[in-house]
Formats: structure tokens, C-alpha cells, sequence
């Protein structure tokens, strides 16, 4: 087993790790030329020494630091003038803080980095969505040689394929995406812009709202989610895939720790949700209770969604009553070409598995009075970040 690592940037989070078998770690600035695929509100500010301080720390345990530079998309800088010569210089900025390699998406940026330095390793993030093994051969022929699943990790036709085409294949483990997201592609470029000088960054991401209102009308999808049980690694390695990422860079250190040592143990006996992301939930009931104020009141129809919202605050996964051969029964159902109603095993599971304040499932009402979603929009805004700055050393060239 071979666990990749986020990072806040805390140097008690390398030394907690012990011998836990975390063989990388990643993160970058919040906000970079290109991005890093996360929102900077949510990421810790850091500058040039604490970067190159917690980089020596992990490099003292003997691990490795991968920067991000994941965004799918790049705002039409690409087309700039100076936008190759800026790149390369905030790459190797990167390079002379410690970084041992690269998180990207786009294949411009793997061509660039690879022809630079075809000696550094460079991984295909999740936002490059890769869905089969003639995309990855792409991605592999340009210079990278790990390629990330996360959409498709329960795809193990295509996890097959992936290494018998001579891939090392890292599959994301602790998020709750939905399947087949119809949200996911304005999601990523959401994060990708909003990591970016000159853009805004909202103070939520609409598109989690949204991902959010499904498991509220539906929480049965909270199991049929992407996430991977610490006990299910083993039919990932069975498929020959021995490397796992567990996400979380804007988490705090106990929880990093947490997630790193269920994945470590390959068991985690409590609430599930202890590990996994759940942002559809926390982030828009965070953003409206602020919305709200001290006095809890605010404009009606966000009143509605705070309630609808709070409603599933409270929700578990009890991770031990999981039926055995849980992933075994998902690897060999057709998910891509599969109504999950026509099918109905994540639900059966669901029923069993997931509580809502301390109540069953078949309790739950979902809402009806709220206001959708895209009531929020007006409420969101969005505003410069606060340290647009360049933050790297020589920082990004203006591009003009």
C-alpha cells in the first residue's frame, strides 16, 4: 500500500505520521498562475519559507512533496504573451523550494513541464477526468506516468486497463462526489479559476449546493457516492492498483491523521463520515448560517435552505454495518450504463447503513417547501482573495 497525502502545511502533521505507509504528500499556494484546484479562501495563507520549511520536513521522514498545479482551466492565459516563460518560472520556483514533482491536468502544462524537466515525475490529476484508457495513453505519451481516478474509480474494467497499459494508477478514496455528477465540470472550473490572480473567489462554490440538494432529496446517494471503505482497498489491489489518495487539504491535522490511519489499518469502525468529505452538506450550511448572521433570520427563501440544509447535519454512516462484499457487488454491476433506481443495491445498503439524527433513513422526509438551489446565487458574491500577491520567489511575470 502506497498512501499520497494533502497537506495544511503543518509540520506536526509529517511528524504524526510515524511509519504509516504515506509515501507523498501534496499542496501548493493558495493562488498561483495557473491555480492549484482548490478555492484559496478554504487553503492556509502561507509564504516562501513556511513552503520551503515544510518541505524539508517531509523530506527528513524520507516522503516526497508534489505540488499542485491541477486546474483544468488555465482563464485563456495559455494564449498570452509570456504566459510559457511565467509557467516555467513559478515551476522552477517550485523545484528550488524542494518539490519533488507535479499534480496536473491540462496536457499543455505536462508538454511544458516535461520538455523543461523530463527528469521530474508528474501525475494526471482528477480534474483531467479520465474515463478511458485511450485518454490516459495521451497523458502518458506526453511524460506523466501516474494517472489519478476519481469519477471513474469504481470503473475497474478501466483500473484493468489502466495498468495493464503500464500505468500507476492512484485512485482517490475519501470524497463524496455523486455518481455521475452532472455538476462536477462546472465545479472544477470554478476551483480552477478562483486559484488564479485576478479572478474572484466566491464564498461558495455554487455547484457543492447543488451536489448537496441531491443527497437532500435523496440521501440513499450518499452511498452510491465515490468514496472507498478503508476494509475495500483490497479489491483495488487486486486490479494491480497499489496507490491511494486521500484528499483534505483545507482539514486540520487530527483529521488528516485520522483518515491517514483508517487507510493505513484498512478499517475504520465508527462513522464513516469521520473520513470522508461531505462538502455538499457542510459548505453550503456553513455559507448560510453565515448568510444568516447572529440573529439566525436573514432573506426567506435562504432561511428555507438553512433548514433543508441542517436537516442532514446530523447524518452517519455506521461503517460496520456495511454488508460483506460490498465493493465486490458494485465492481460487478455495470454502474455507467445502470439506472441506480433499475438497480437499487446502494439503496438496500443505505437503508441499513446511514442515520439521520440518530434515526433511520425510512424517517427521513426530504424537503419540500425549500427554495432550490439556485436562490443562493444571488447571495454568494464574489470578491479578490486576499493574498493575490504573488507568493512564489521570482513570482509570475505579467502577462499582458
Amino acid at each position: 500500500m502506497d498512501l499520497v497525502l494533502a497537506t495544511n502545511f503543518d509540520d506536526g502533521l509529517v511528524q504524526g505520521l510515524g511509519d504509516l505507509p504515506v509515501s507523498t504528500l501534496f499542496g501548493n499556494f493558495p493562488v498561483s498562475l495557473t491555480g492549484g484546484g482548490r478555492p484559496p479562501r478554504i487553503l492556509p495563507e502561507i509564504d516562501a519559507e513556511r513552503f520551503r520549511t515544510h518541505v524539508a520536513a517531509v523530506h527528513r521522514t524520507g516522503r516526497k512533496f508534489y505540488a499542485t498545479l491541477n486546474s483544468a482551466d488555465l482563464g485563456l492565459r495559455e494564449y498570452a504573451p509570456g504566459f510559457g516563460q511565467a509557467f516555467l518560472r513559478d515551476v522552477d520556483s517550485l523545484l528550488d523550494l524542494g518539490v519533488d514533482g507535479f499534480v496536473v491536468a491540462v496536457p499543455l502544462l505536462v508538454e511544458m513541464i516535461h520538455s523543461a524537466h523530463p527528469e521530474v515525475p508528474i501525475t494526471v490529476s482528477t480534474f483531467a477526468r479520465i474515463r478511458t484508457v485511450t485518454q490516459a495513453e495521451y497523458y502518458l505519451r506526453m511524460g506523466a506516468d501516474t494517472l489519478v481516478l476519481e469519477e471513474a474509480n469504481r470503473d475497474f474494467a478501466l483500473l484493468r486497463g489502466l495498468v495493464h497499459r503500464g500505468a500507476r494508477v492512484e485512485v482517490l478514496v475519501n470524497q463524496t462526489c455523486l455518481q455521475g455528477c452532472p455538476f462536477r465540470f462546472h465545479h472544477l472550473n470554478t476551483s480552477s479559476l478562483a486559484s488564479q490572480p485576478e479572478y474572484p473567489c466566491p464564498a461558495l462554490e455554487y455547484p457543492i449546493a447543488e451536489c448537496g440538494w441531491e443527497m437532500l432529496r435523496d440521501p440513499t446517494r450518499l452511498v452510491s457516492a465515490i468514496f472507498v471503505r478503508p476494509e475495500d482497498l483490497e479489491v483495488y489491489e487486486e486490479a494491480g492498483v497499489h496507490r491511494f489518495k486521500v484528499s483534505g487539504r483545507n482539514r486540520s491535522t487530527a483529521w488528516l491523521l485520522r483518515a491517514a490511519q483508517a487507510y493505513a489499518r484498512r478499517s475504520y469502525p465508527g462513522n464513516l463520515l469521520d473520513i470522508l468529505s461531505l462538502v455538499q452538506v457542510k459548505a453550503p450550511l456553513g455559507f448560510l448560517r453565515a448568510a444568516a448572521g447572529r440573529e439566525g433570520g436573514g432573506p426567506e427563501e435562504l432561511v428555507a435552505l438553512r433548514a433543508a440544509f441542517s436537516a442532514l447535519e446530523q447524518v452517519t454512516i455506521d461503517n460496520t454495518a456495511f454488508p460483506p462484499g460490498f465493493l465486490r457487488r458494485i465492481a460487478a454491476t455495470d454502474c455507467e450504463h445502470l439506472s441506480c433506481a433499475e438497480c437499487g443495491y446502494c439503496g438496500s445498503v443505505a437503508r441499513k447503513v446511514v442515520r439521520v439524527a440518530d434515526r433511520p433513513l425510512s424517517e427521513y422526509t426530504p424537503p419540500v417547501d425549500a427554495s432550490l438551489p439556485s436562490a443562493l446565487l444571488p447571495y454568494i458574491g464574489a470578491s479578490p482573495f486576499s493574498a493575490r500577491t504573488p507568493l512564489l520567489p521570482s513570482g509570475p511575470a505579467p502577462l499582458s
